[in-house]
């Protein structure tokens, strides 16, 4: 955090009241970087030239032994490196320039890398441009930048390494390089081999075996082969003019999987045959055949789902799909449709004699889209998941015991998913709610399925949340009429935890229409006889047998929020804990009005003990796998974010990075929060950023953002960049204050709920007593984009907005297409962001009263529209109609289109013009600068083209 140590404890709370208004202000510590005020000489603020140096602090990475830490470091510039560092901040840190994906040895002596090329030089290259292997030897905390790579994996044990090359085309493999790190640097037979045409690799679990598959010019000798480092023996398990994909270990032993490709001269694509090594040491491999054998003649075993073992290793899983035939043309018809022409001039009769020979050639068929009523997914959605639908499968099971196969899958828009092992799958039917369901609602009944015999049990009808399980549960959790249940999945009986009470977020949480959700799931207790379930603040441990609950935390009397940490490196991130018994629970902590946060520690047994909270935002723990060393970042508004290593009791804590020192040769603003409460009786906060050259005895003018809730980014450190065009940072230094507030949003009202939170926030601002009331502005995207053209309609406080991407009339847009993903608006617009509810037809008057267009008379606000022209996501027609409304009624209005721009600019000279033309609008109309003359005078096409030309 650019230097600076954190000090615990709240900055405080201050009030301040102007007229009736009563305001809380949650204070931060100010820091060095803050701009010097009482006489002191003024920090310089930001210039666009500064932006390019300014750093952004990526994942980070305790090895194995706590001894390293390795961190990613990005500029604005778009340049990168890996930062290697002692873990107790002792040193100056190791530079890997363009370094990505970091690995540690398991024995914490080596770290390897992509090295890549700086970004000119990529974009600037005329053909590919491939990363190398870099191996850092951390004994000496030395770099070595290696031959080109497509990817690398260490063995388990840290002391064999294998780095797959680049392969010359896409019909080869590439060469695979197998060595000791120690010796890469000793006589060429020192420890290395060379294994050539290497599709794919993978090391075994616990292991010293790798496999591979092979794939050669000639296809004859593909094949799969397994190699042994401590032998240095290479040996053929399969080959064969095929392809071999889907390589798997079964953990921790010998058993290997893999499929291979079987093509038909009368089907179309291949299918694949799976062969199972029980031991790849010894033995053939047993196979199931795609033809011949236990697969039906119609099925295709497919690659796409991969190959999944079951937890005890005699059964595994796979995807399988309809093998569809070849297309056969009838007899006497070739493949032009010759026959099939003259057979139709033929039957035309004495009306075909003198037609001209423009007519003698056939009509093919018209290039048209049938768009029905009763399809479950429109034609747009087909089309742009066509890939997706052609790679879905049903999931089947070979059980090796009694060589067993069984196709558990019905539907192929119903995946099965696996439980207890693979003991079970699970499996929504969404036939009984297919109409809801193309309108948001995510309603279904859910089975389980027997995967020995695939039989069919009801675990829960009418479910709107979906089931809670996964490969290691035994149990499924269902939330339904407001409590949870824990279902056995071998007996299917039902308990309910914590006698029925509910655990279901409220509106001012969850301001959707319809059924509102619970607060989450936290992870399951090892074993399975216990999980952890949320409430608004705390974590209970639920007995999944006799439905008893325990609260973990005491966050509801702290107005604290605590929620568990999954501290496995490979969980994705969504994915629920799994707490060994015995070991802690590890919890993030967020004060819910101060929005400080940090860490707690407890028993399954006991209370939760909160070892670090700052105000700052404290995220990302990482733990050794023994527990003695932690790591973590912090950040503010106003301070660089930086890693922390500590011990595992988070204590002698030390900060080993440190991103943007210079920080303190700028002006830097500061965050703080207001509290206000809505006419609707929401208690909400905003965040009110600083101008970075704050001057107390002064008044500055202020952009309002706004979206949804946003108070929760209150410690976010922000760099400026020009690329980022809705820039919290460049307005702060442009010498703005910044308002974000939170909105609840009533269903069937979005608009008037966003003016009523809109106003008291601003109320808020001003009681501070140091914005300007007269120079006001709005600003937002997409939804925040909607309440930028509303607002304005129906208040005349702000001096200007500035409109990206926005809905912009309620009665034309619910009737729109989603057309990035296919996804009708009708779902989104009553269920989802929009909280409509109903169909326009069915609130008239409540769609009218929220629609930016219906009010379009009543804009007094200069306005500035931003629209890609190929938006996928808000139709560019909204802002179209918008502008041409506007202009009819003789508004200030302009509407800036990006040519080929999708929902969000991604193209850098738009990007930058956007974020310097917003900078030219307020810079107008709340600071009175002179005005561009795109403002007042537009840009006819000819000056268009005259500036495109340069």
């Amino acid at each position: 955090m650019s230097g600076r140590q954190h000090s615990t404890g709240f900055g405080g709370c201050r009030w301040v009241r102007a007229g009736g208004l009563v305001v809380a202000l949650w204070a931060l510590p100010a820091t060095p970087g803050a701009a010097q005020q009482g006489g002191e000489a003024a920090l310089p603020t930001l210039a666009a030239d500064d932006y390019a140096r300014f750093e952004r602090l990526g994942a980070f990475e305790l090895d194995p032994s706590g001894r390293w830490l390795v961190a990613a470091v990005t500029r604005v510039d778009g340049d990168g490196e890996l930062r290697v560092h002692r873990a107790d901040g002792s040193a100056e840190p190791l530079l890997l320039a363009h370094g990505t994906r970091p690995e540690f040895s398991s024995d914490g002596r080596w770290l390897a890398y992509r090295k890549g090329v700086a970004q000119a030089e990529r974009e600037n290259a005329e053909g590919p441009v491939h990363d190398r292997l870099g191996l850092v030897d951390l004994s000496a905390l030395s770099d070595t930048v290696l031959f080109e790579i497509s990817g690398f994996a260490f063995r388990d044990d840290g002391r064999q390494l294998a780095a797959r090359g680049v392969a010359a085309s896409d019909s080869t493999g590439a060469d695979l390089l197998v060595f000791d790190p120690a010796t890469v640097f000793g006589p060429a037979d020192g420890g290395r081999t060379m294994v050539g045409n290497v599709d794919a690799f993978a090391w075994q679990d616990d292991g010293s075996l790798l496999a591979a598959t092979l794939k050669t010019q000639w296809g004859t000798t593909n094949g799969v082969v397994l190699f042994d480092p401590e032998s240095s023996t290479l040996r053929t398990l399969d080959s064969g003019d095929a392809e071999y994909v889907g390589l798997t270990w079964w953990e921790d032993s010998q058993q290997l999987a893999v499929m291979r490709s079987l093509e038909s001269d009368d089907r179309e694509e291949v299918s694949h045959d799976v062969l199972v090594w029980p031991d790849v040491r010894s033995g053939a491999p047993r196979v199931l055949a795609a033809t011949g054998g236990r697969v039906a003649p119609d099925v295709r075993v497919t690659p796409y789902r991969g190959i999944t073992f079951s937890a005890d290793g005699r059964s595994i899983f796979f995807g399988v799909r309809p093998w569809e035939h070849k297309a056969v043309e009838p007899d006497g018809v070739g493949a032009d449709g010759d026959a099939a022409a003259d057979s139709t001039r033929e039957g035309a009769g004495n009306d075909a004699e003198g037609e001209s020979e423009e007519n003698d050639d056939q009509v093919g068929p018209a290039d048209v889209q049938v768009w029905h009523w009763d399809d479950d997914l429109i034609l747009r959605a087909q089309e742009y998941r066509a890939t997706q639908i052609a790679r879905q499968n049903h999931l089947a099971v070979w059980h090796l015991d009694d060589d067993a196969f069984l196709v558990l899958g019905d539907d192929l828009e119903e995946p099965v998913t696996l439980a207890d092992g693979g003991r079970w799958g699970l499996v929504a039917d969404v036939d009984p709610y297919r109409f809801e369901r193309r309108f948001g609602a995510g309603t279904a009944d859910w089975y389980r399925v027997d995967s020995r015999t695939g039989e069919r049990r009801l675990l829960g009808e009418g479910l709107r949340f979906g089931v809670v399980s996964d490969m290691k549960s035994a149990t499924a959790l269902i939330y339904d009429a407001n409590a949870w249940h824990a279902v056995d999945l071998a007996s299917l009986d039902r308990t309910t935890l914590a006698a029925g009470r509910s655990f279901t977020q409220p509106l001012d949480a969850y301001d959707y229409p319809g059924p509102r959700p619970s607060w989450g799931f936290g992870g399951w207790v090892e074993g399975g006889s216990s999980a952890l379930v949320y409430d608004e603040f705390d974590v209970h441990l639920a007995d999944l047998t006799t439905g008893e609950t325990r609260r973990l935390t005491d966050g509801e009397a702290e107005a604290r929020r605590y929620r568990v940490v999954n501290l496995d490196p490979d969980a994705s991130f969504f994915q629920p804990a799994r707490i060994e018994a015995g070991d802690p629970v590890w919890y993030s902590v967020i004060d819910t009005q101060s929005k400080a946060s940090g860490y707690a520690r407890g028993e399954l047994d006991g209370s939760a003990e909160t070892l670090v909270l700052e105000d700052a935002r404290v995220a990302s723990l990482g733990i050794t796998e023994g527990g003695e060393r932690a790591a973590f970042r912090m950040e503010r508004w106003d301070d660089s974010p930086d890693v922390f290593v500590a011990d595992g009791d988070l204590d002698d804590r030390v900060q080993v990075t440190d991103t943007n020192p210079f920080q303190s040769d700028f002006a830097w603003g500061r965050a703080e929060l207001l509290d206000y409460t809505t006419d609707a009786g929401h208690d909400l906060q905003a965040i009110l950023v600083y101008p970075a050259d704050f001057d107390d005895g002064q008044q500055y003018p202020l952009i309002l953002y706004q979206y949804e809730r946003l108070s929760d980014g209150l410690h976010g450190y922000h760099v400026a960049s020009e690329r980022d065009y809705y820039d919290f940072q460049a307005w702060s230094q442009e010498g703005y204050f910044v308002l974000m507030p939170d909105i609840v949003y009533e269903p069937g009202r979005p608009g008037p709920s966003a003016l009523d939170a809109v106003q008291h926030a601003l109320d808020a601002a001003l009681a501070t007593g140091h914005v300007d009331p007269d120079a006001m502005g709005l600003i937002g995207h997409s939804w925040g984009g909607y309440q930028a053209t509303y607002l304005p309609t129906r208040t005349d406080r702000f001096a200007a907005s500035v409109a990206g991407a926005a809905i912009t009339n309620f009665m034309s847009f619910m009737g729109a297409v989603h057309w990035n993903g296919g996804l009708p608006e009708t779902g989104h617009w009553e269920t989802g962001q929009a909280r409509m509810a109903v169909p326009y037809w069915e609130d008239m008057e409540g769609h009218l009263e929220s629609s930016p267009a219906h009010f379009i008379a009543d804009l007094e606000t200069p306005m500035l529209l931003m629209h890609g022209d190929d938006d996928g996501v808000v139709d560019f027609y909204q802002g179209l109609e918008f502008y041409n409304y506007a202009r009819r009624a003789g508004k200030e209005v302009v509407l800036l289109v990006y040519p080929g721009a999708d929902h969000g600019l991604s193209d850098e000279a738009q990007q930058v013009d956007y974020h310097r033309r917003i900078l030219e609008w307020f810079g107008h109309y709340l600071k009175g600068e002179p005005a561009a003359g795109w403002i007042t005078e537009g840009e006819s096409w000819v000056e268009r083209d005259e500036r495109l030309k340069g």
